[in-house]
């Protein structure tokens, strides 16, 4: 069982990531529910635009949803602009956002009972394959995770790595690309100081110096070279450096119990988040702005975020899970996980894809 959910407002990353510029804060809305070690729960971000809010539908009952973000556009713009425009509200879904900076201890507060629906990277997929969540929708493919050196490392290309520090947090999208880029190097994990660190200890370490290396994502790549100097940075290579091996899908993931008990809601949610999607991509600068005062992440932090994103709308979502070609890019996951001794063996990946909401949400 997790500690108690704290709320907090306008909480800085100079406090609670690492000791830099750029604020984050969480919003939210609902009871607190009880929380693992890095989540913080805040009250929801007012409106800011002059759409009206629509009125839940009569024959809809007011629900609540303990949803797990993250603080970057993947993962808290559809919470900013769902709320700012009402899409959650007129599904009869009132949504309780709780933040975290990785995807290990949202799929912990679910096993608590404490989160329903998730927001995770690439790097957490393995956990639903453990069968602890259940993958029902797709934000996004990506190439924000990064492997960064320090110029007075020396080094200057993934085998340069051997017998180095290195910074990253464990079961996290960025482990993935660095054993990916150590095995290219000719390496193996063995063949590293690996330090497992939460984004602000290592973000905090490499300004500092304290490791030879990151392997972490936007925005947190963003704001290292704010800090450093881009002249200072040696990048060893993201996710697209393994295209098309590999394809590096974020999720929403639910907890199993959640769907049994209430399917027609996920359906709701994914009604909600499918327009909050396509909304948002069709408004990409209302949706930095609206993301920044959410979270407060700085509005050019964000903006060079989505350099590192390709969207997935709810057409494309629906294409993907019926052609099979969301079961590849798991699939293909997998196998990295079993490489890395994340999972002892492969499991068919529809076993943990719960592709229903999705579609159904996609009908009239």
């Amino acid at each position: 069982m997790v500690a108690q959910f704290k709320s907090l407002s306008k909480l800085t990353v100079t406090s609670a990531l690492f000791s830099v510029t750029i604020l984050l804060s969480a919003c939210g809305s609902g009871s607190s529910p009880t929380n693992a070690g890095n989540a913080t729960q805040t009250p929801a971000a007012p409106a800011t635009s002059a759409v009206s809010t629509p009125t839940p539908k009569a024959e809809l009952k007011m629900e609540t949803i303990n949803f797990a973000y993250m603080p970057n556009m993947g993962g808290a713009a559809p919470v900013a602009l769902g709320e700012d425009k009402g899409f959650f509200k007129e599904q009869g879904i009132k949504l309780n956002a709780v933040k975290f900076l990785s995807g290990p201890p949202e799929f912990q507060a679910m096993a608590s009972g404490d989160i329903d629906i998730a927001y995770i990277g690439p790097g957490a997929t393995f956990l639903s394959a453990q069968g602890q969540g259940n993958i029902v929708g797709l934000v996004s493919l990506g190439k924000a995770d990064m492997v960064l050196a320090t110029k007075k490392s020396g080094i200057q290309e993934w085998k340069d790595l051997k017998g180095k520090t290195v910074g990253v947090p464990k079961g996290t999208s960025g482990e993935m690309v660095l054993n990916l880029g150590l095995e290219k190097g000719g390496l193996k994990p063995s063949d590293v100081n690996m330090v497992n660190m939460d984004v602000a200890g290592a973000v905090s370490a490499y300004v500092a110096g304290k490791v030879d290396a990151v392997a972490i994502w936007s925005p947190y790549t963003v704001e290292i070279e704010k800090q450093v100097g881009k002249e200072n940075i040696v990048k060893l290579g993201d996710n697209s450096s393994f295209y098309p091996d590999y394809s590096f899908p974020s999720s929403w993931v639910a907890s199993p119990k959640f769907l049994k008990e209430k399917p027609e809601l996920a359906e709701r949610f994914m009604k909600a988040m499918n327009k909050t999607t396509d909304y948002k991509i069709s408004h990409l600068d209302e949706a930095v702005k609206l993301t920044a005062s959410y979270t407060q992440v700085p509005e050019d932090s964000l903006k060079q975020e989505l350099a590192s994103i390709d969207w997935i709308d709810s057409k494309k979502q629906a294409e993907v899970f019926k052609d099979g070609t969301a079961k590849k890019w798991f699939d293909n996951l997998q196998k990295l996980f079993v490489d890395t001794g994340k999972v002892q063996s492969t499991v068919p990946s529809e076993k943990f894809m719960t592709t229903e909401p999705a579609i159904k949400a996609m009908q009239p």
